[in-house]
Parts: structure tokens; sequence; C-alpha cells
């Protein structure tokens, strides 16, 4: 629905590794049945221009939470167009993890944007989860 409600809108699906990226670009597709063209996977090893070039026609973008934290800092990815993230095992989020440095990052860079945080691992404890 993110697509249709803000038809330039860029989706950003974060994972803690680059197989899980790798992954979750495939998943995606799939389930949601998202034009290729569309979608993006991104690493670090890219040099920065690459992924600048990426981040002007893709709308489904999926990359490492580091390389997502990297491409916000230096003016690669324009995050005034992310209207959705979504972390990919979002336990992870404590403390100074890159998904924190991420949303927080995006937030000053972004009017709104929703945030979906995915885990197969909660925490034991209402506490832990609230984290």
């Amino acid at each position: 629905n993110f697509s249709r409600w803000f038809p330039a809108g860029r989706c950003v699906f974060l994972a803690p590794t680059k197989p899980l990226v790798h992954q979750q670009v495939g998943a995606v597709r799939k389930s949601v049945g998202l034009p290729r063209e569309l979608c993006a996977e991104l690493t670090g090893q890219m040099a920065a221009e690459d992924r600048r070039r990426v981040w002007r026609f893709a709308r489904f973008l999926f990359l490492t939470a580091q390389t997502f934290v990297n491409d916000l800092k230096t003016g690669v990815c324009p995050g005034e167009d992310v209207v959705c993230l979504v972390v990919d095992e979002a336990h992870k989020a404590t403390s100074n993890h890159s998904y924190v440095q991420a949303a927080r990052l995006l937030g000053r860079r972004s009017a709104g944007f929703r945030v979906l945080a995915l885990s197969a691992t909660p925490g034991s404890n209402a506490e832990r989860m609230q984290e």
C-alpha cells in the first residue's frame, strides 16, 4: 500500500547481515510481486556514486543498517523520500546499534516515515521489548 499512498516514496528494508539482505530481496519480491526494476540490493562494497544512482530509481531498497547509516550521513540516500523503514531482527535495535542510529538519522532528514519492526525472538518481558 505504501507504493500507492506515496508514489514517489521509498521503502527501505534493513537486515543485520548481507546474506539476510539478499534473502529479503527474494522473499519480498516473491511474496509481494514487486517488479525487479523497482528493487535494489545495496552493499557497502558498491561505490558511493553507484549507490547514489540506485537511490534515484529504486523504490524498494534492501541493505544493512550500517550501509544505510553511511548513505544518510554522506547524503547518498535522499532521506526525505523514505516513507517506510522495515527492520528485520529488530530485537537487536538497542543502545547505539546501527538500527537505532539509522532511525535517528532518518528522523532528522524525513518529514515522516513509518517503521515496521520484525523479530522472531522478542524480549523475554515487557521491559526488554520496550528497550
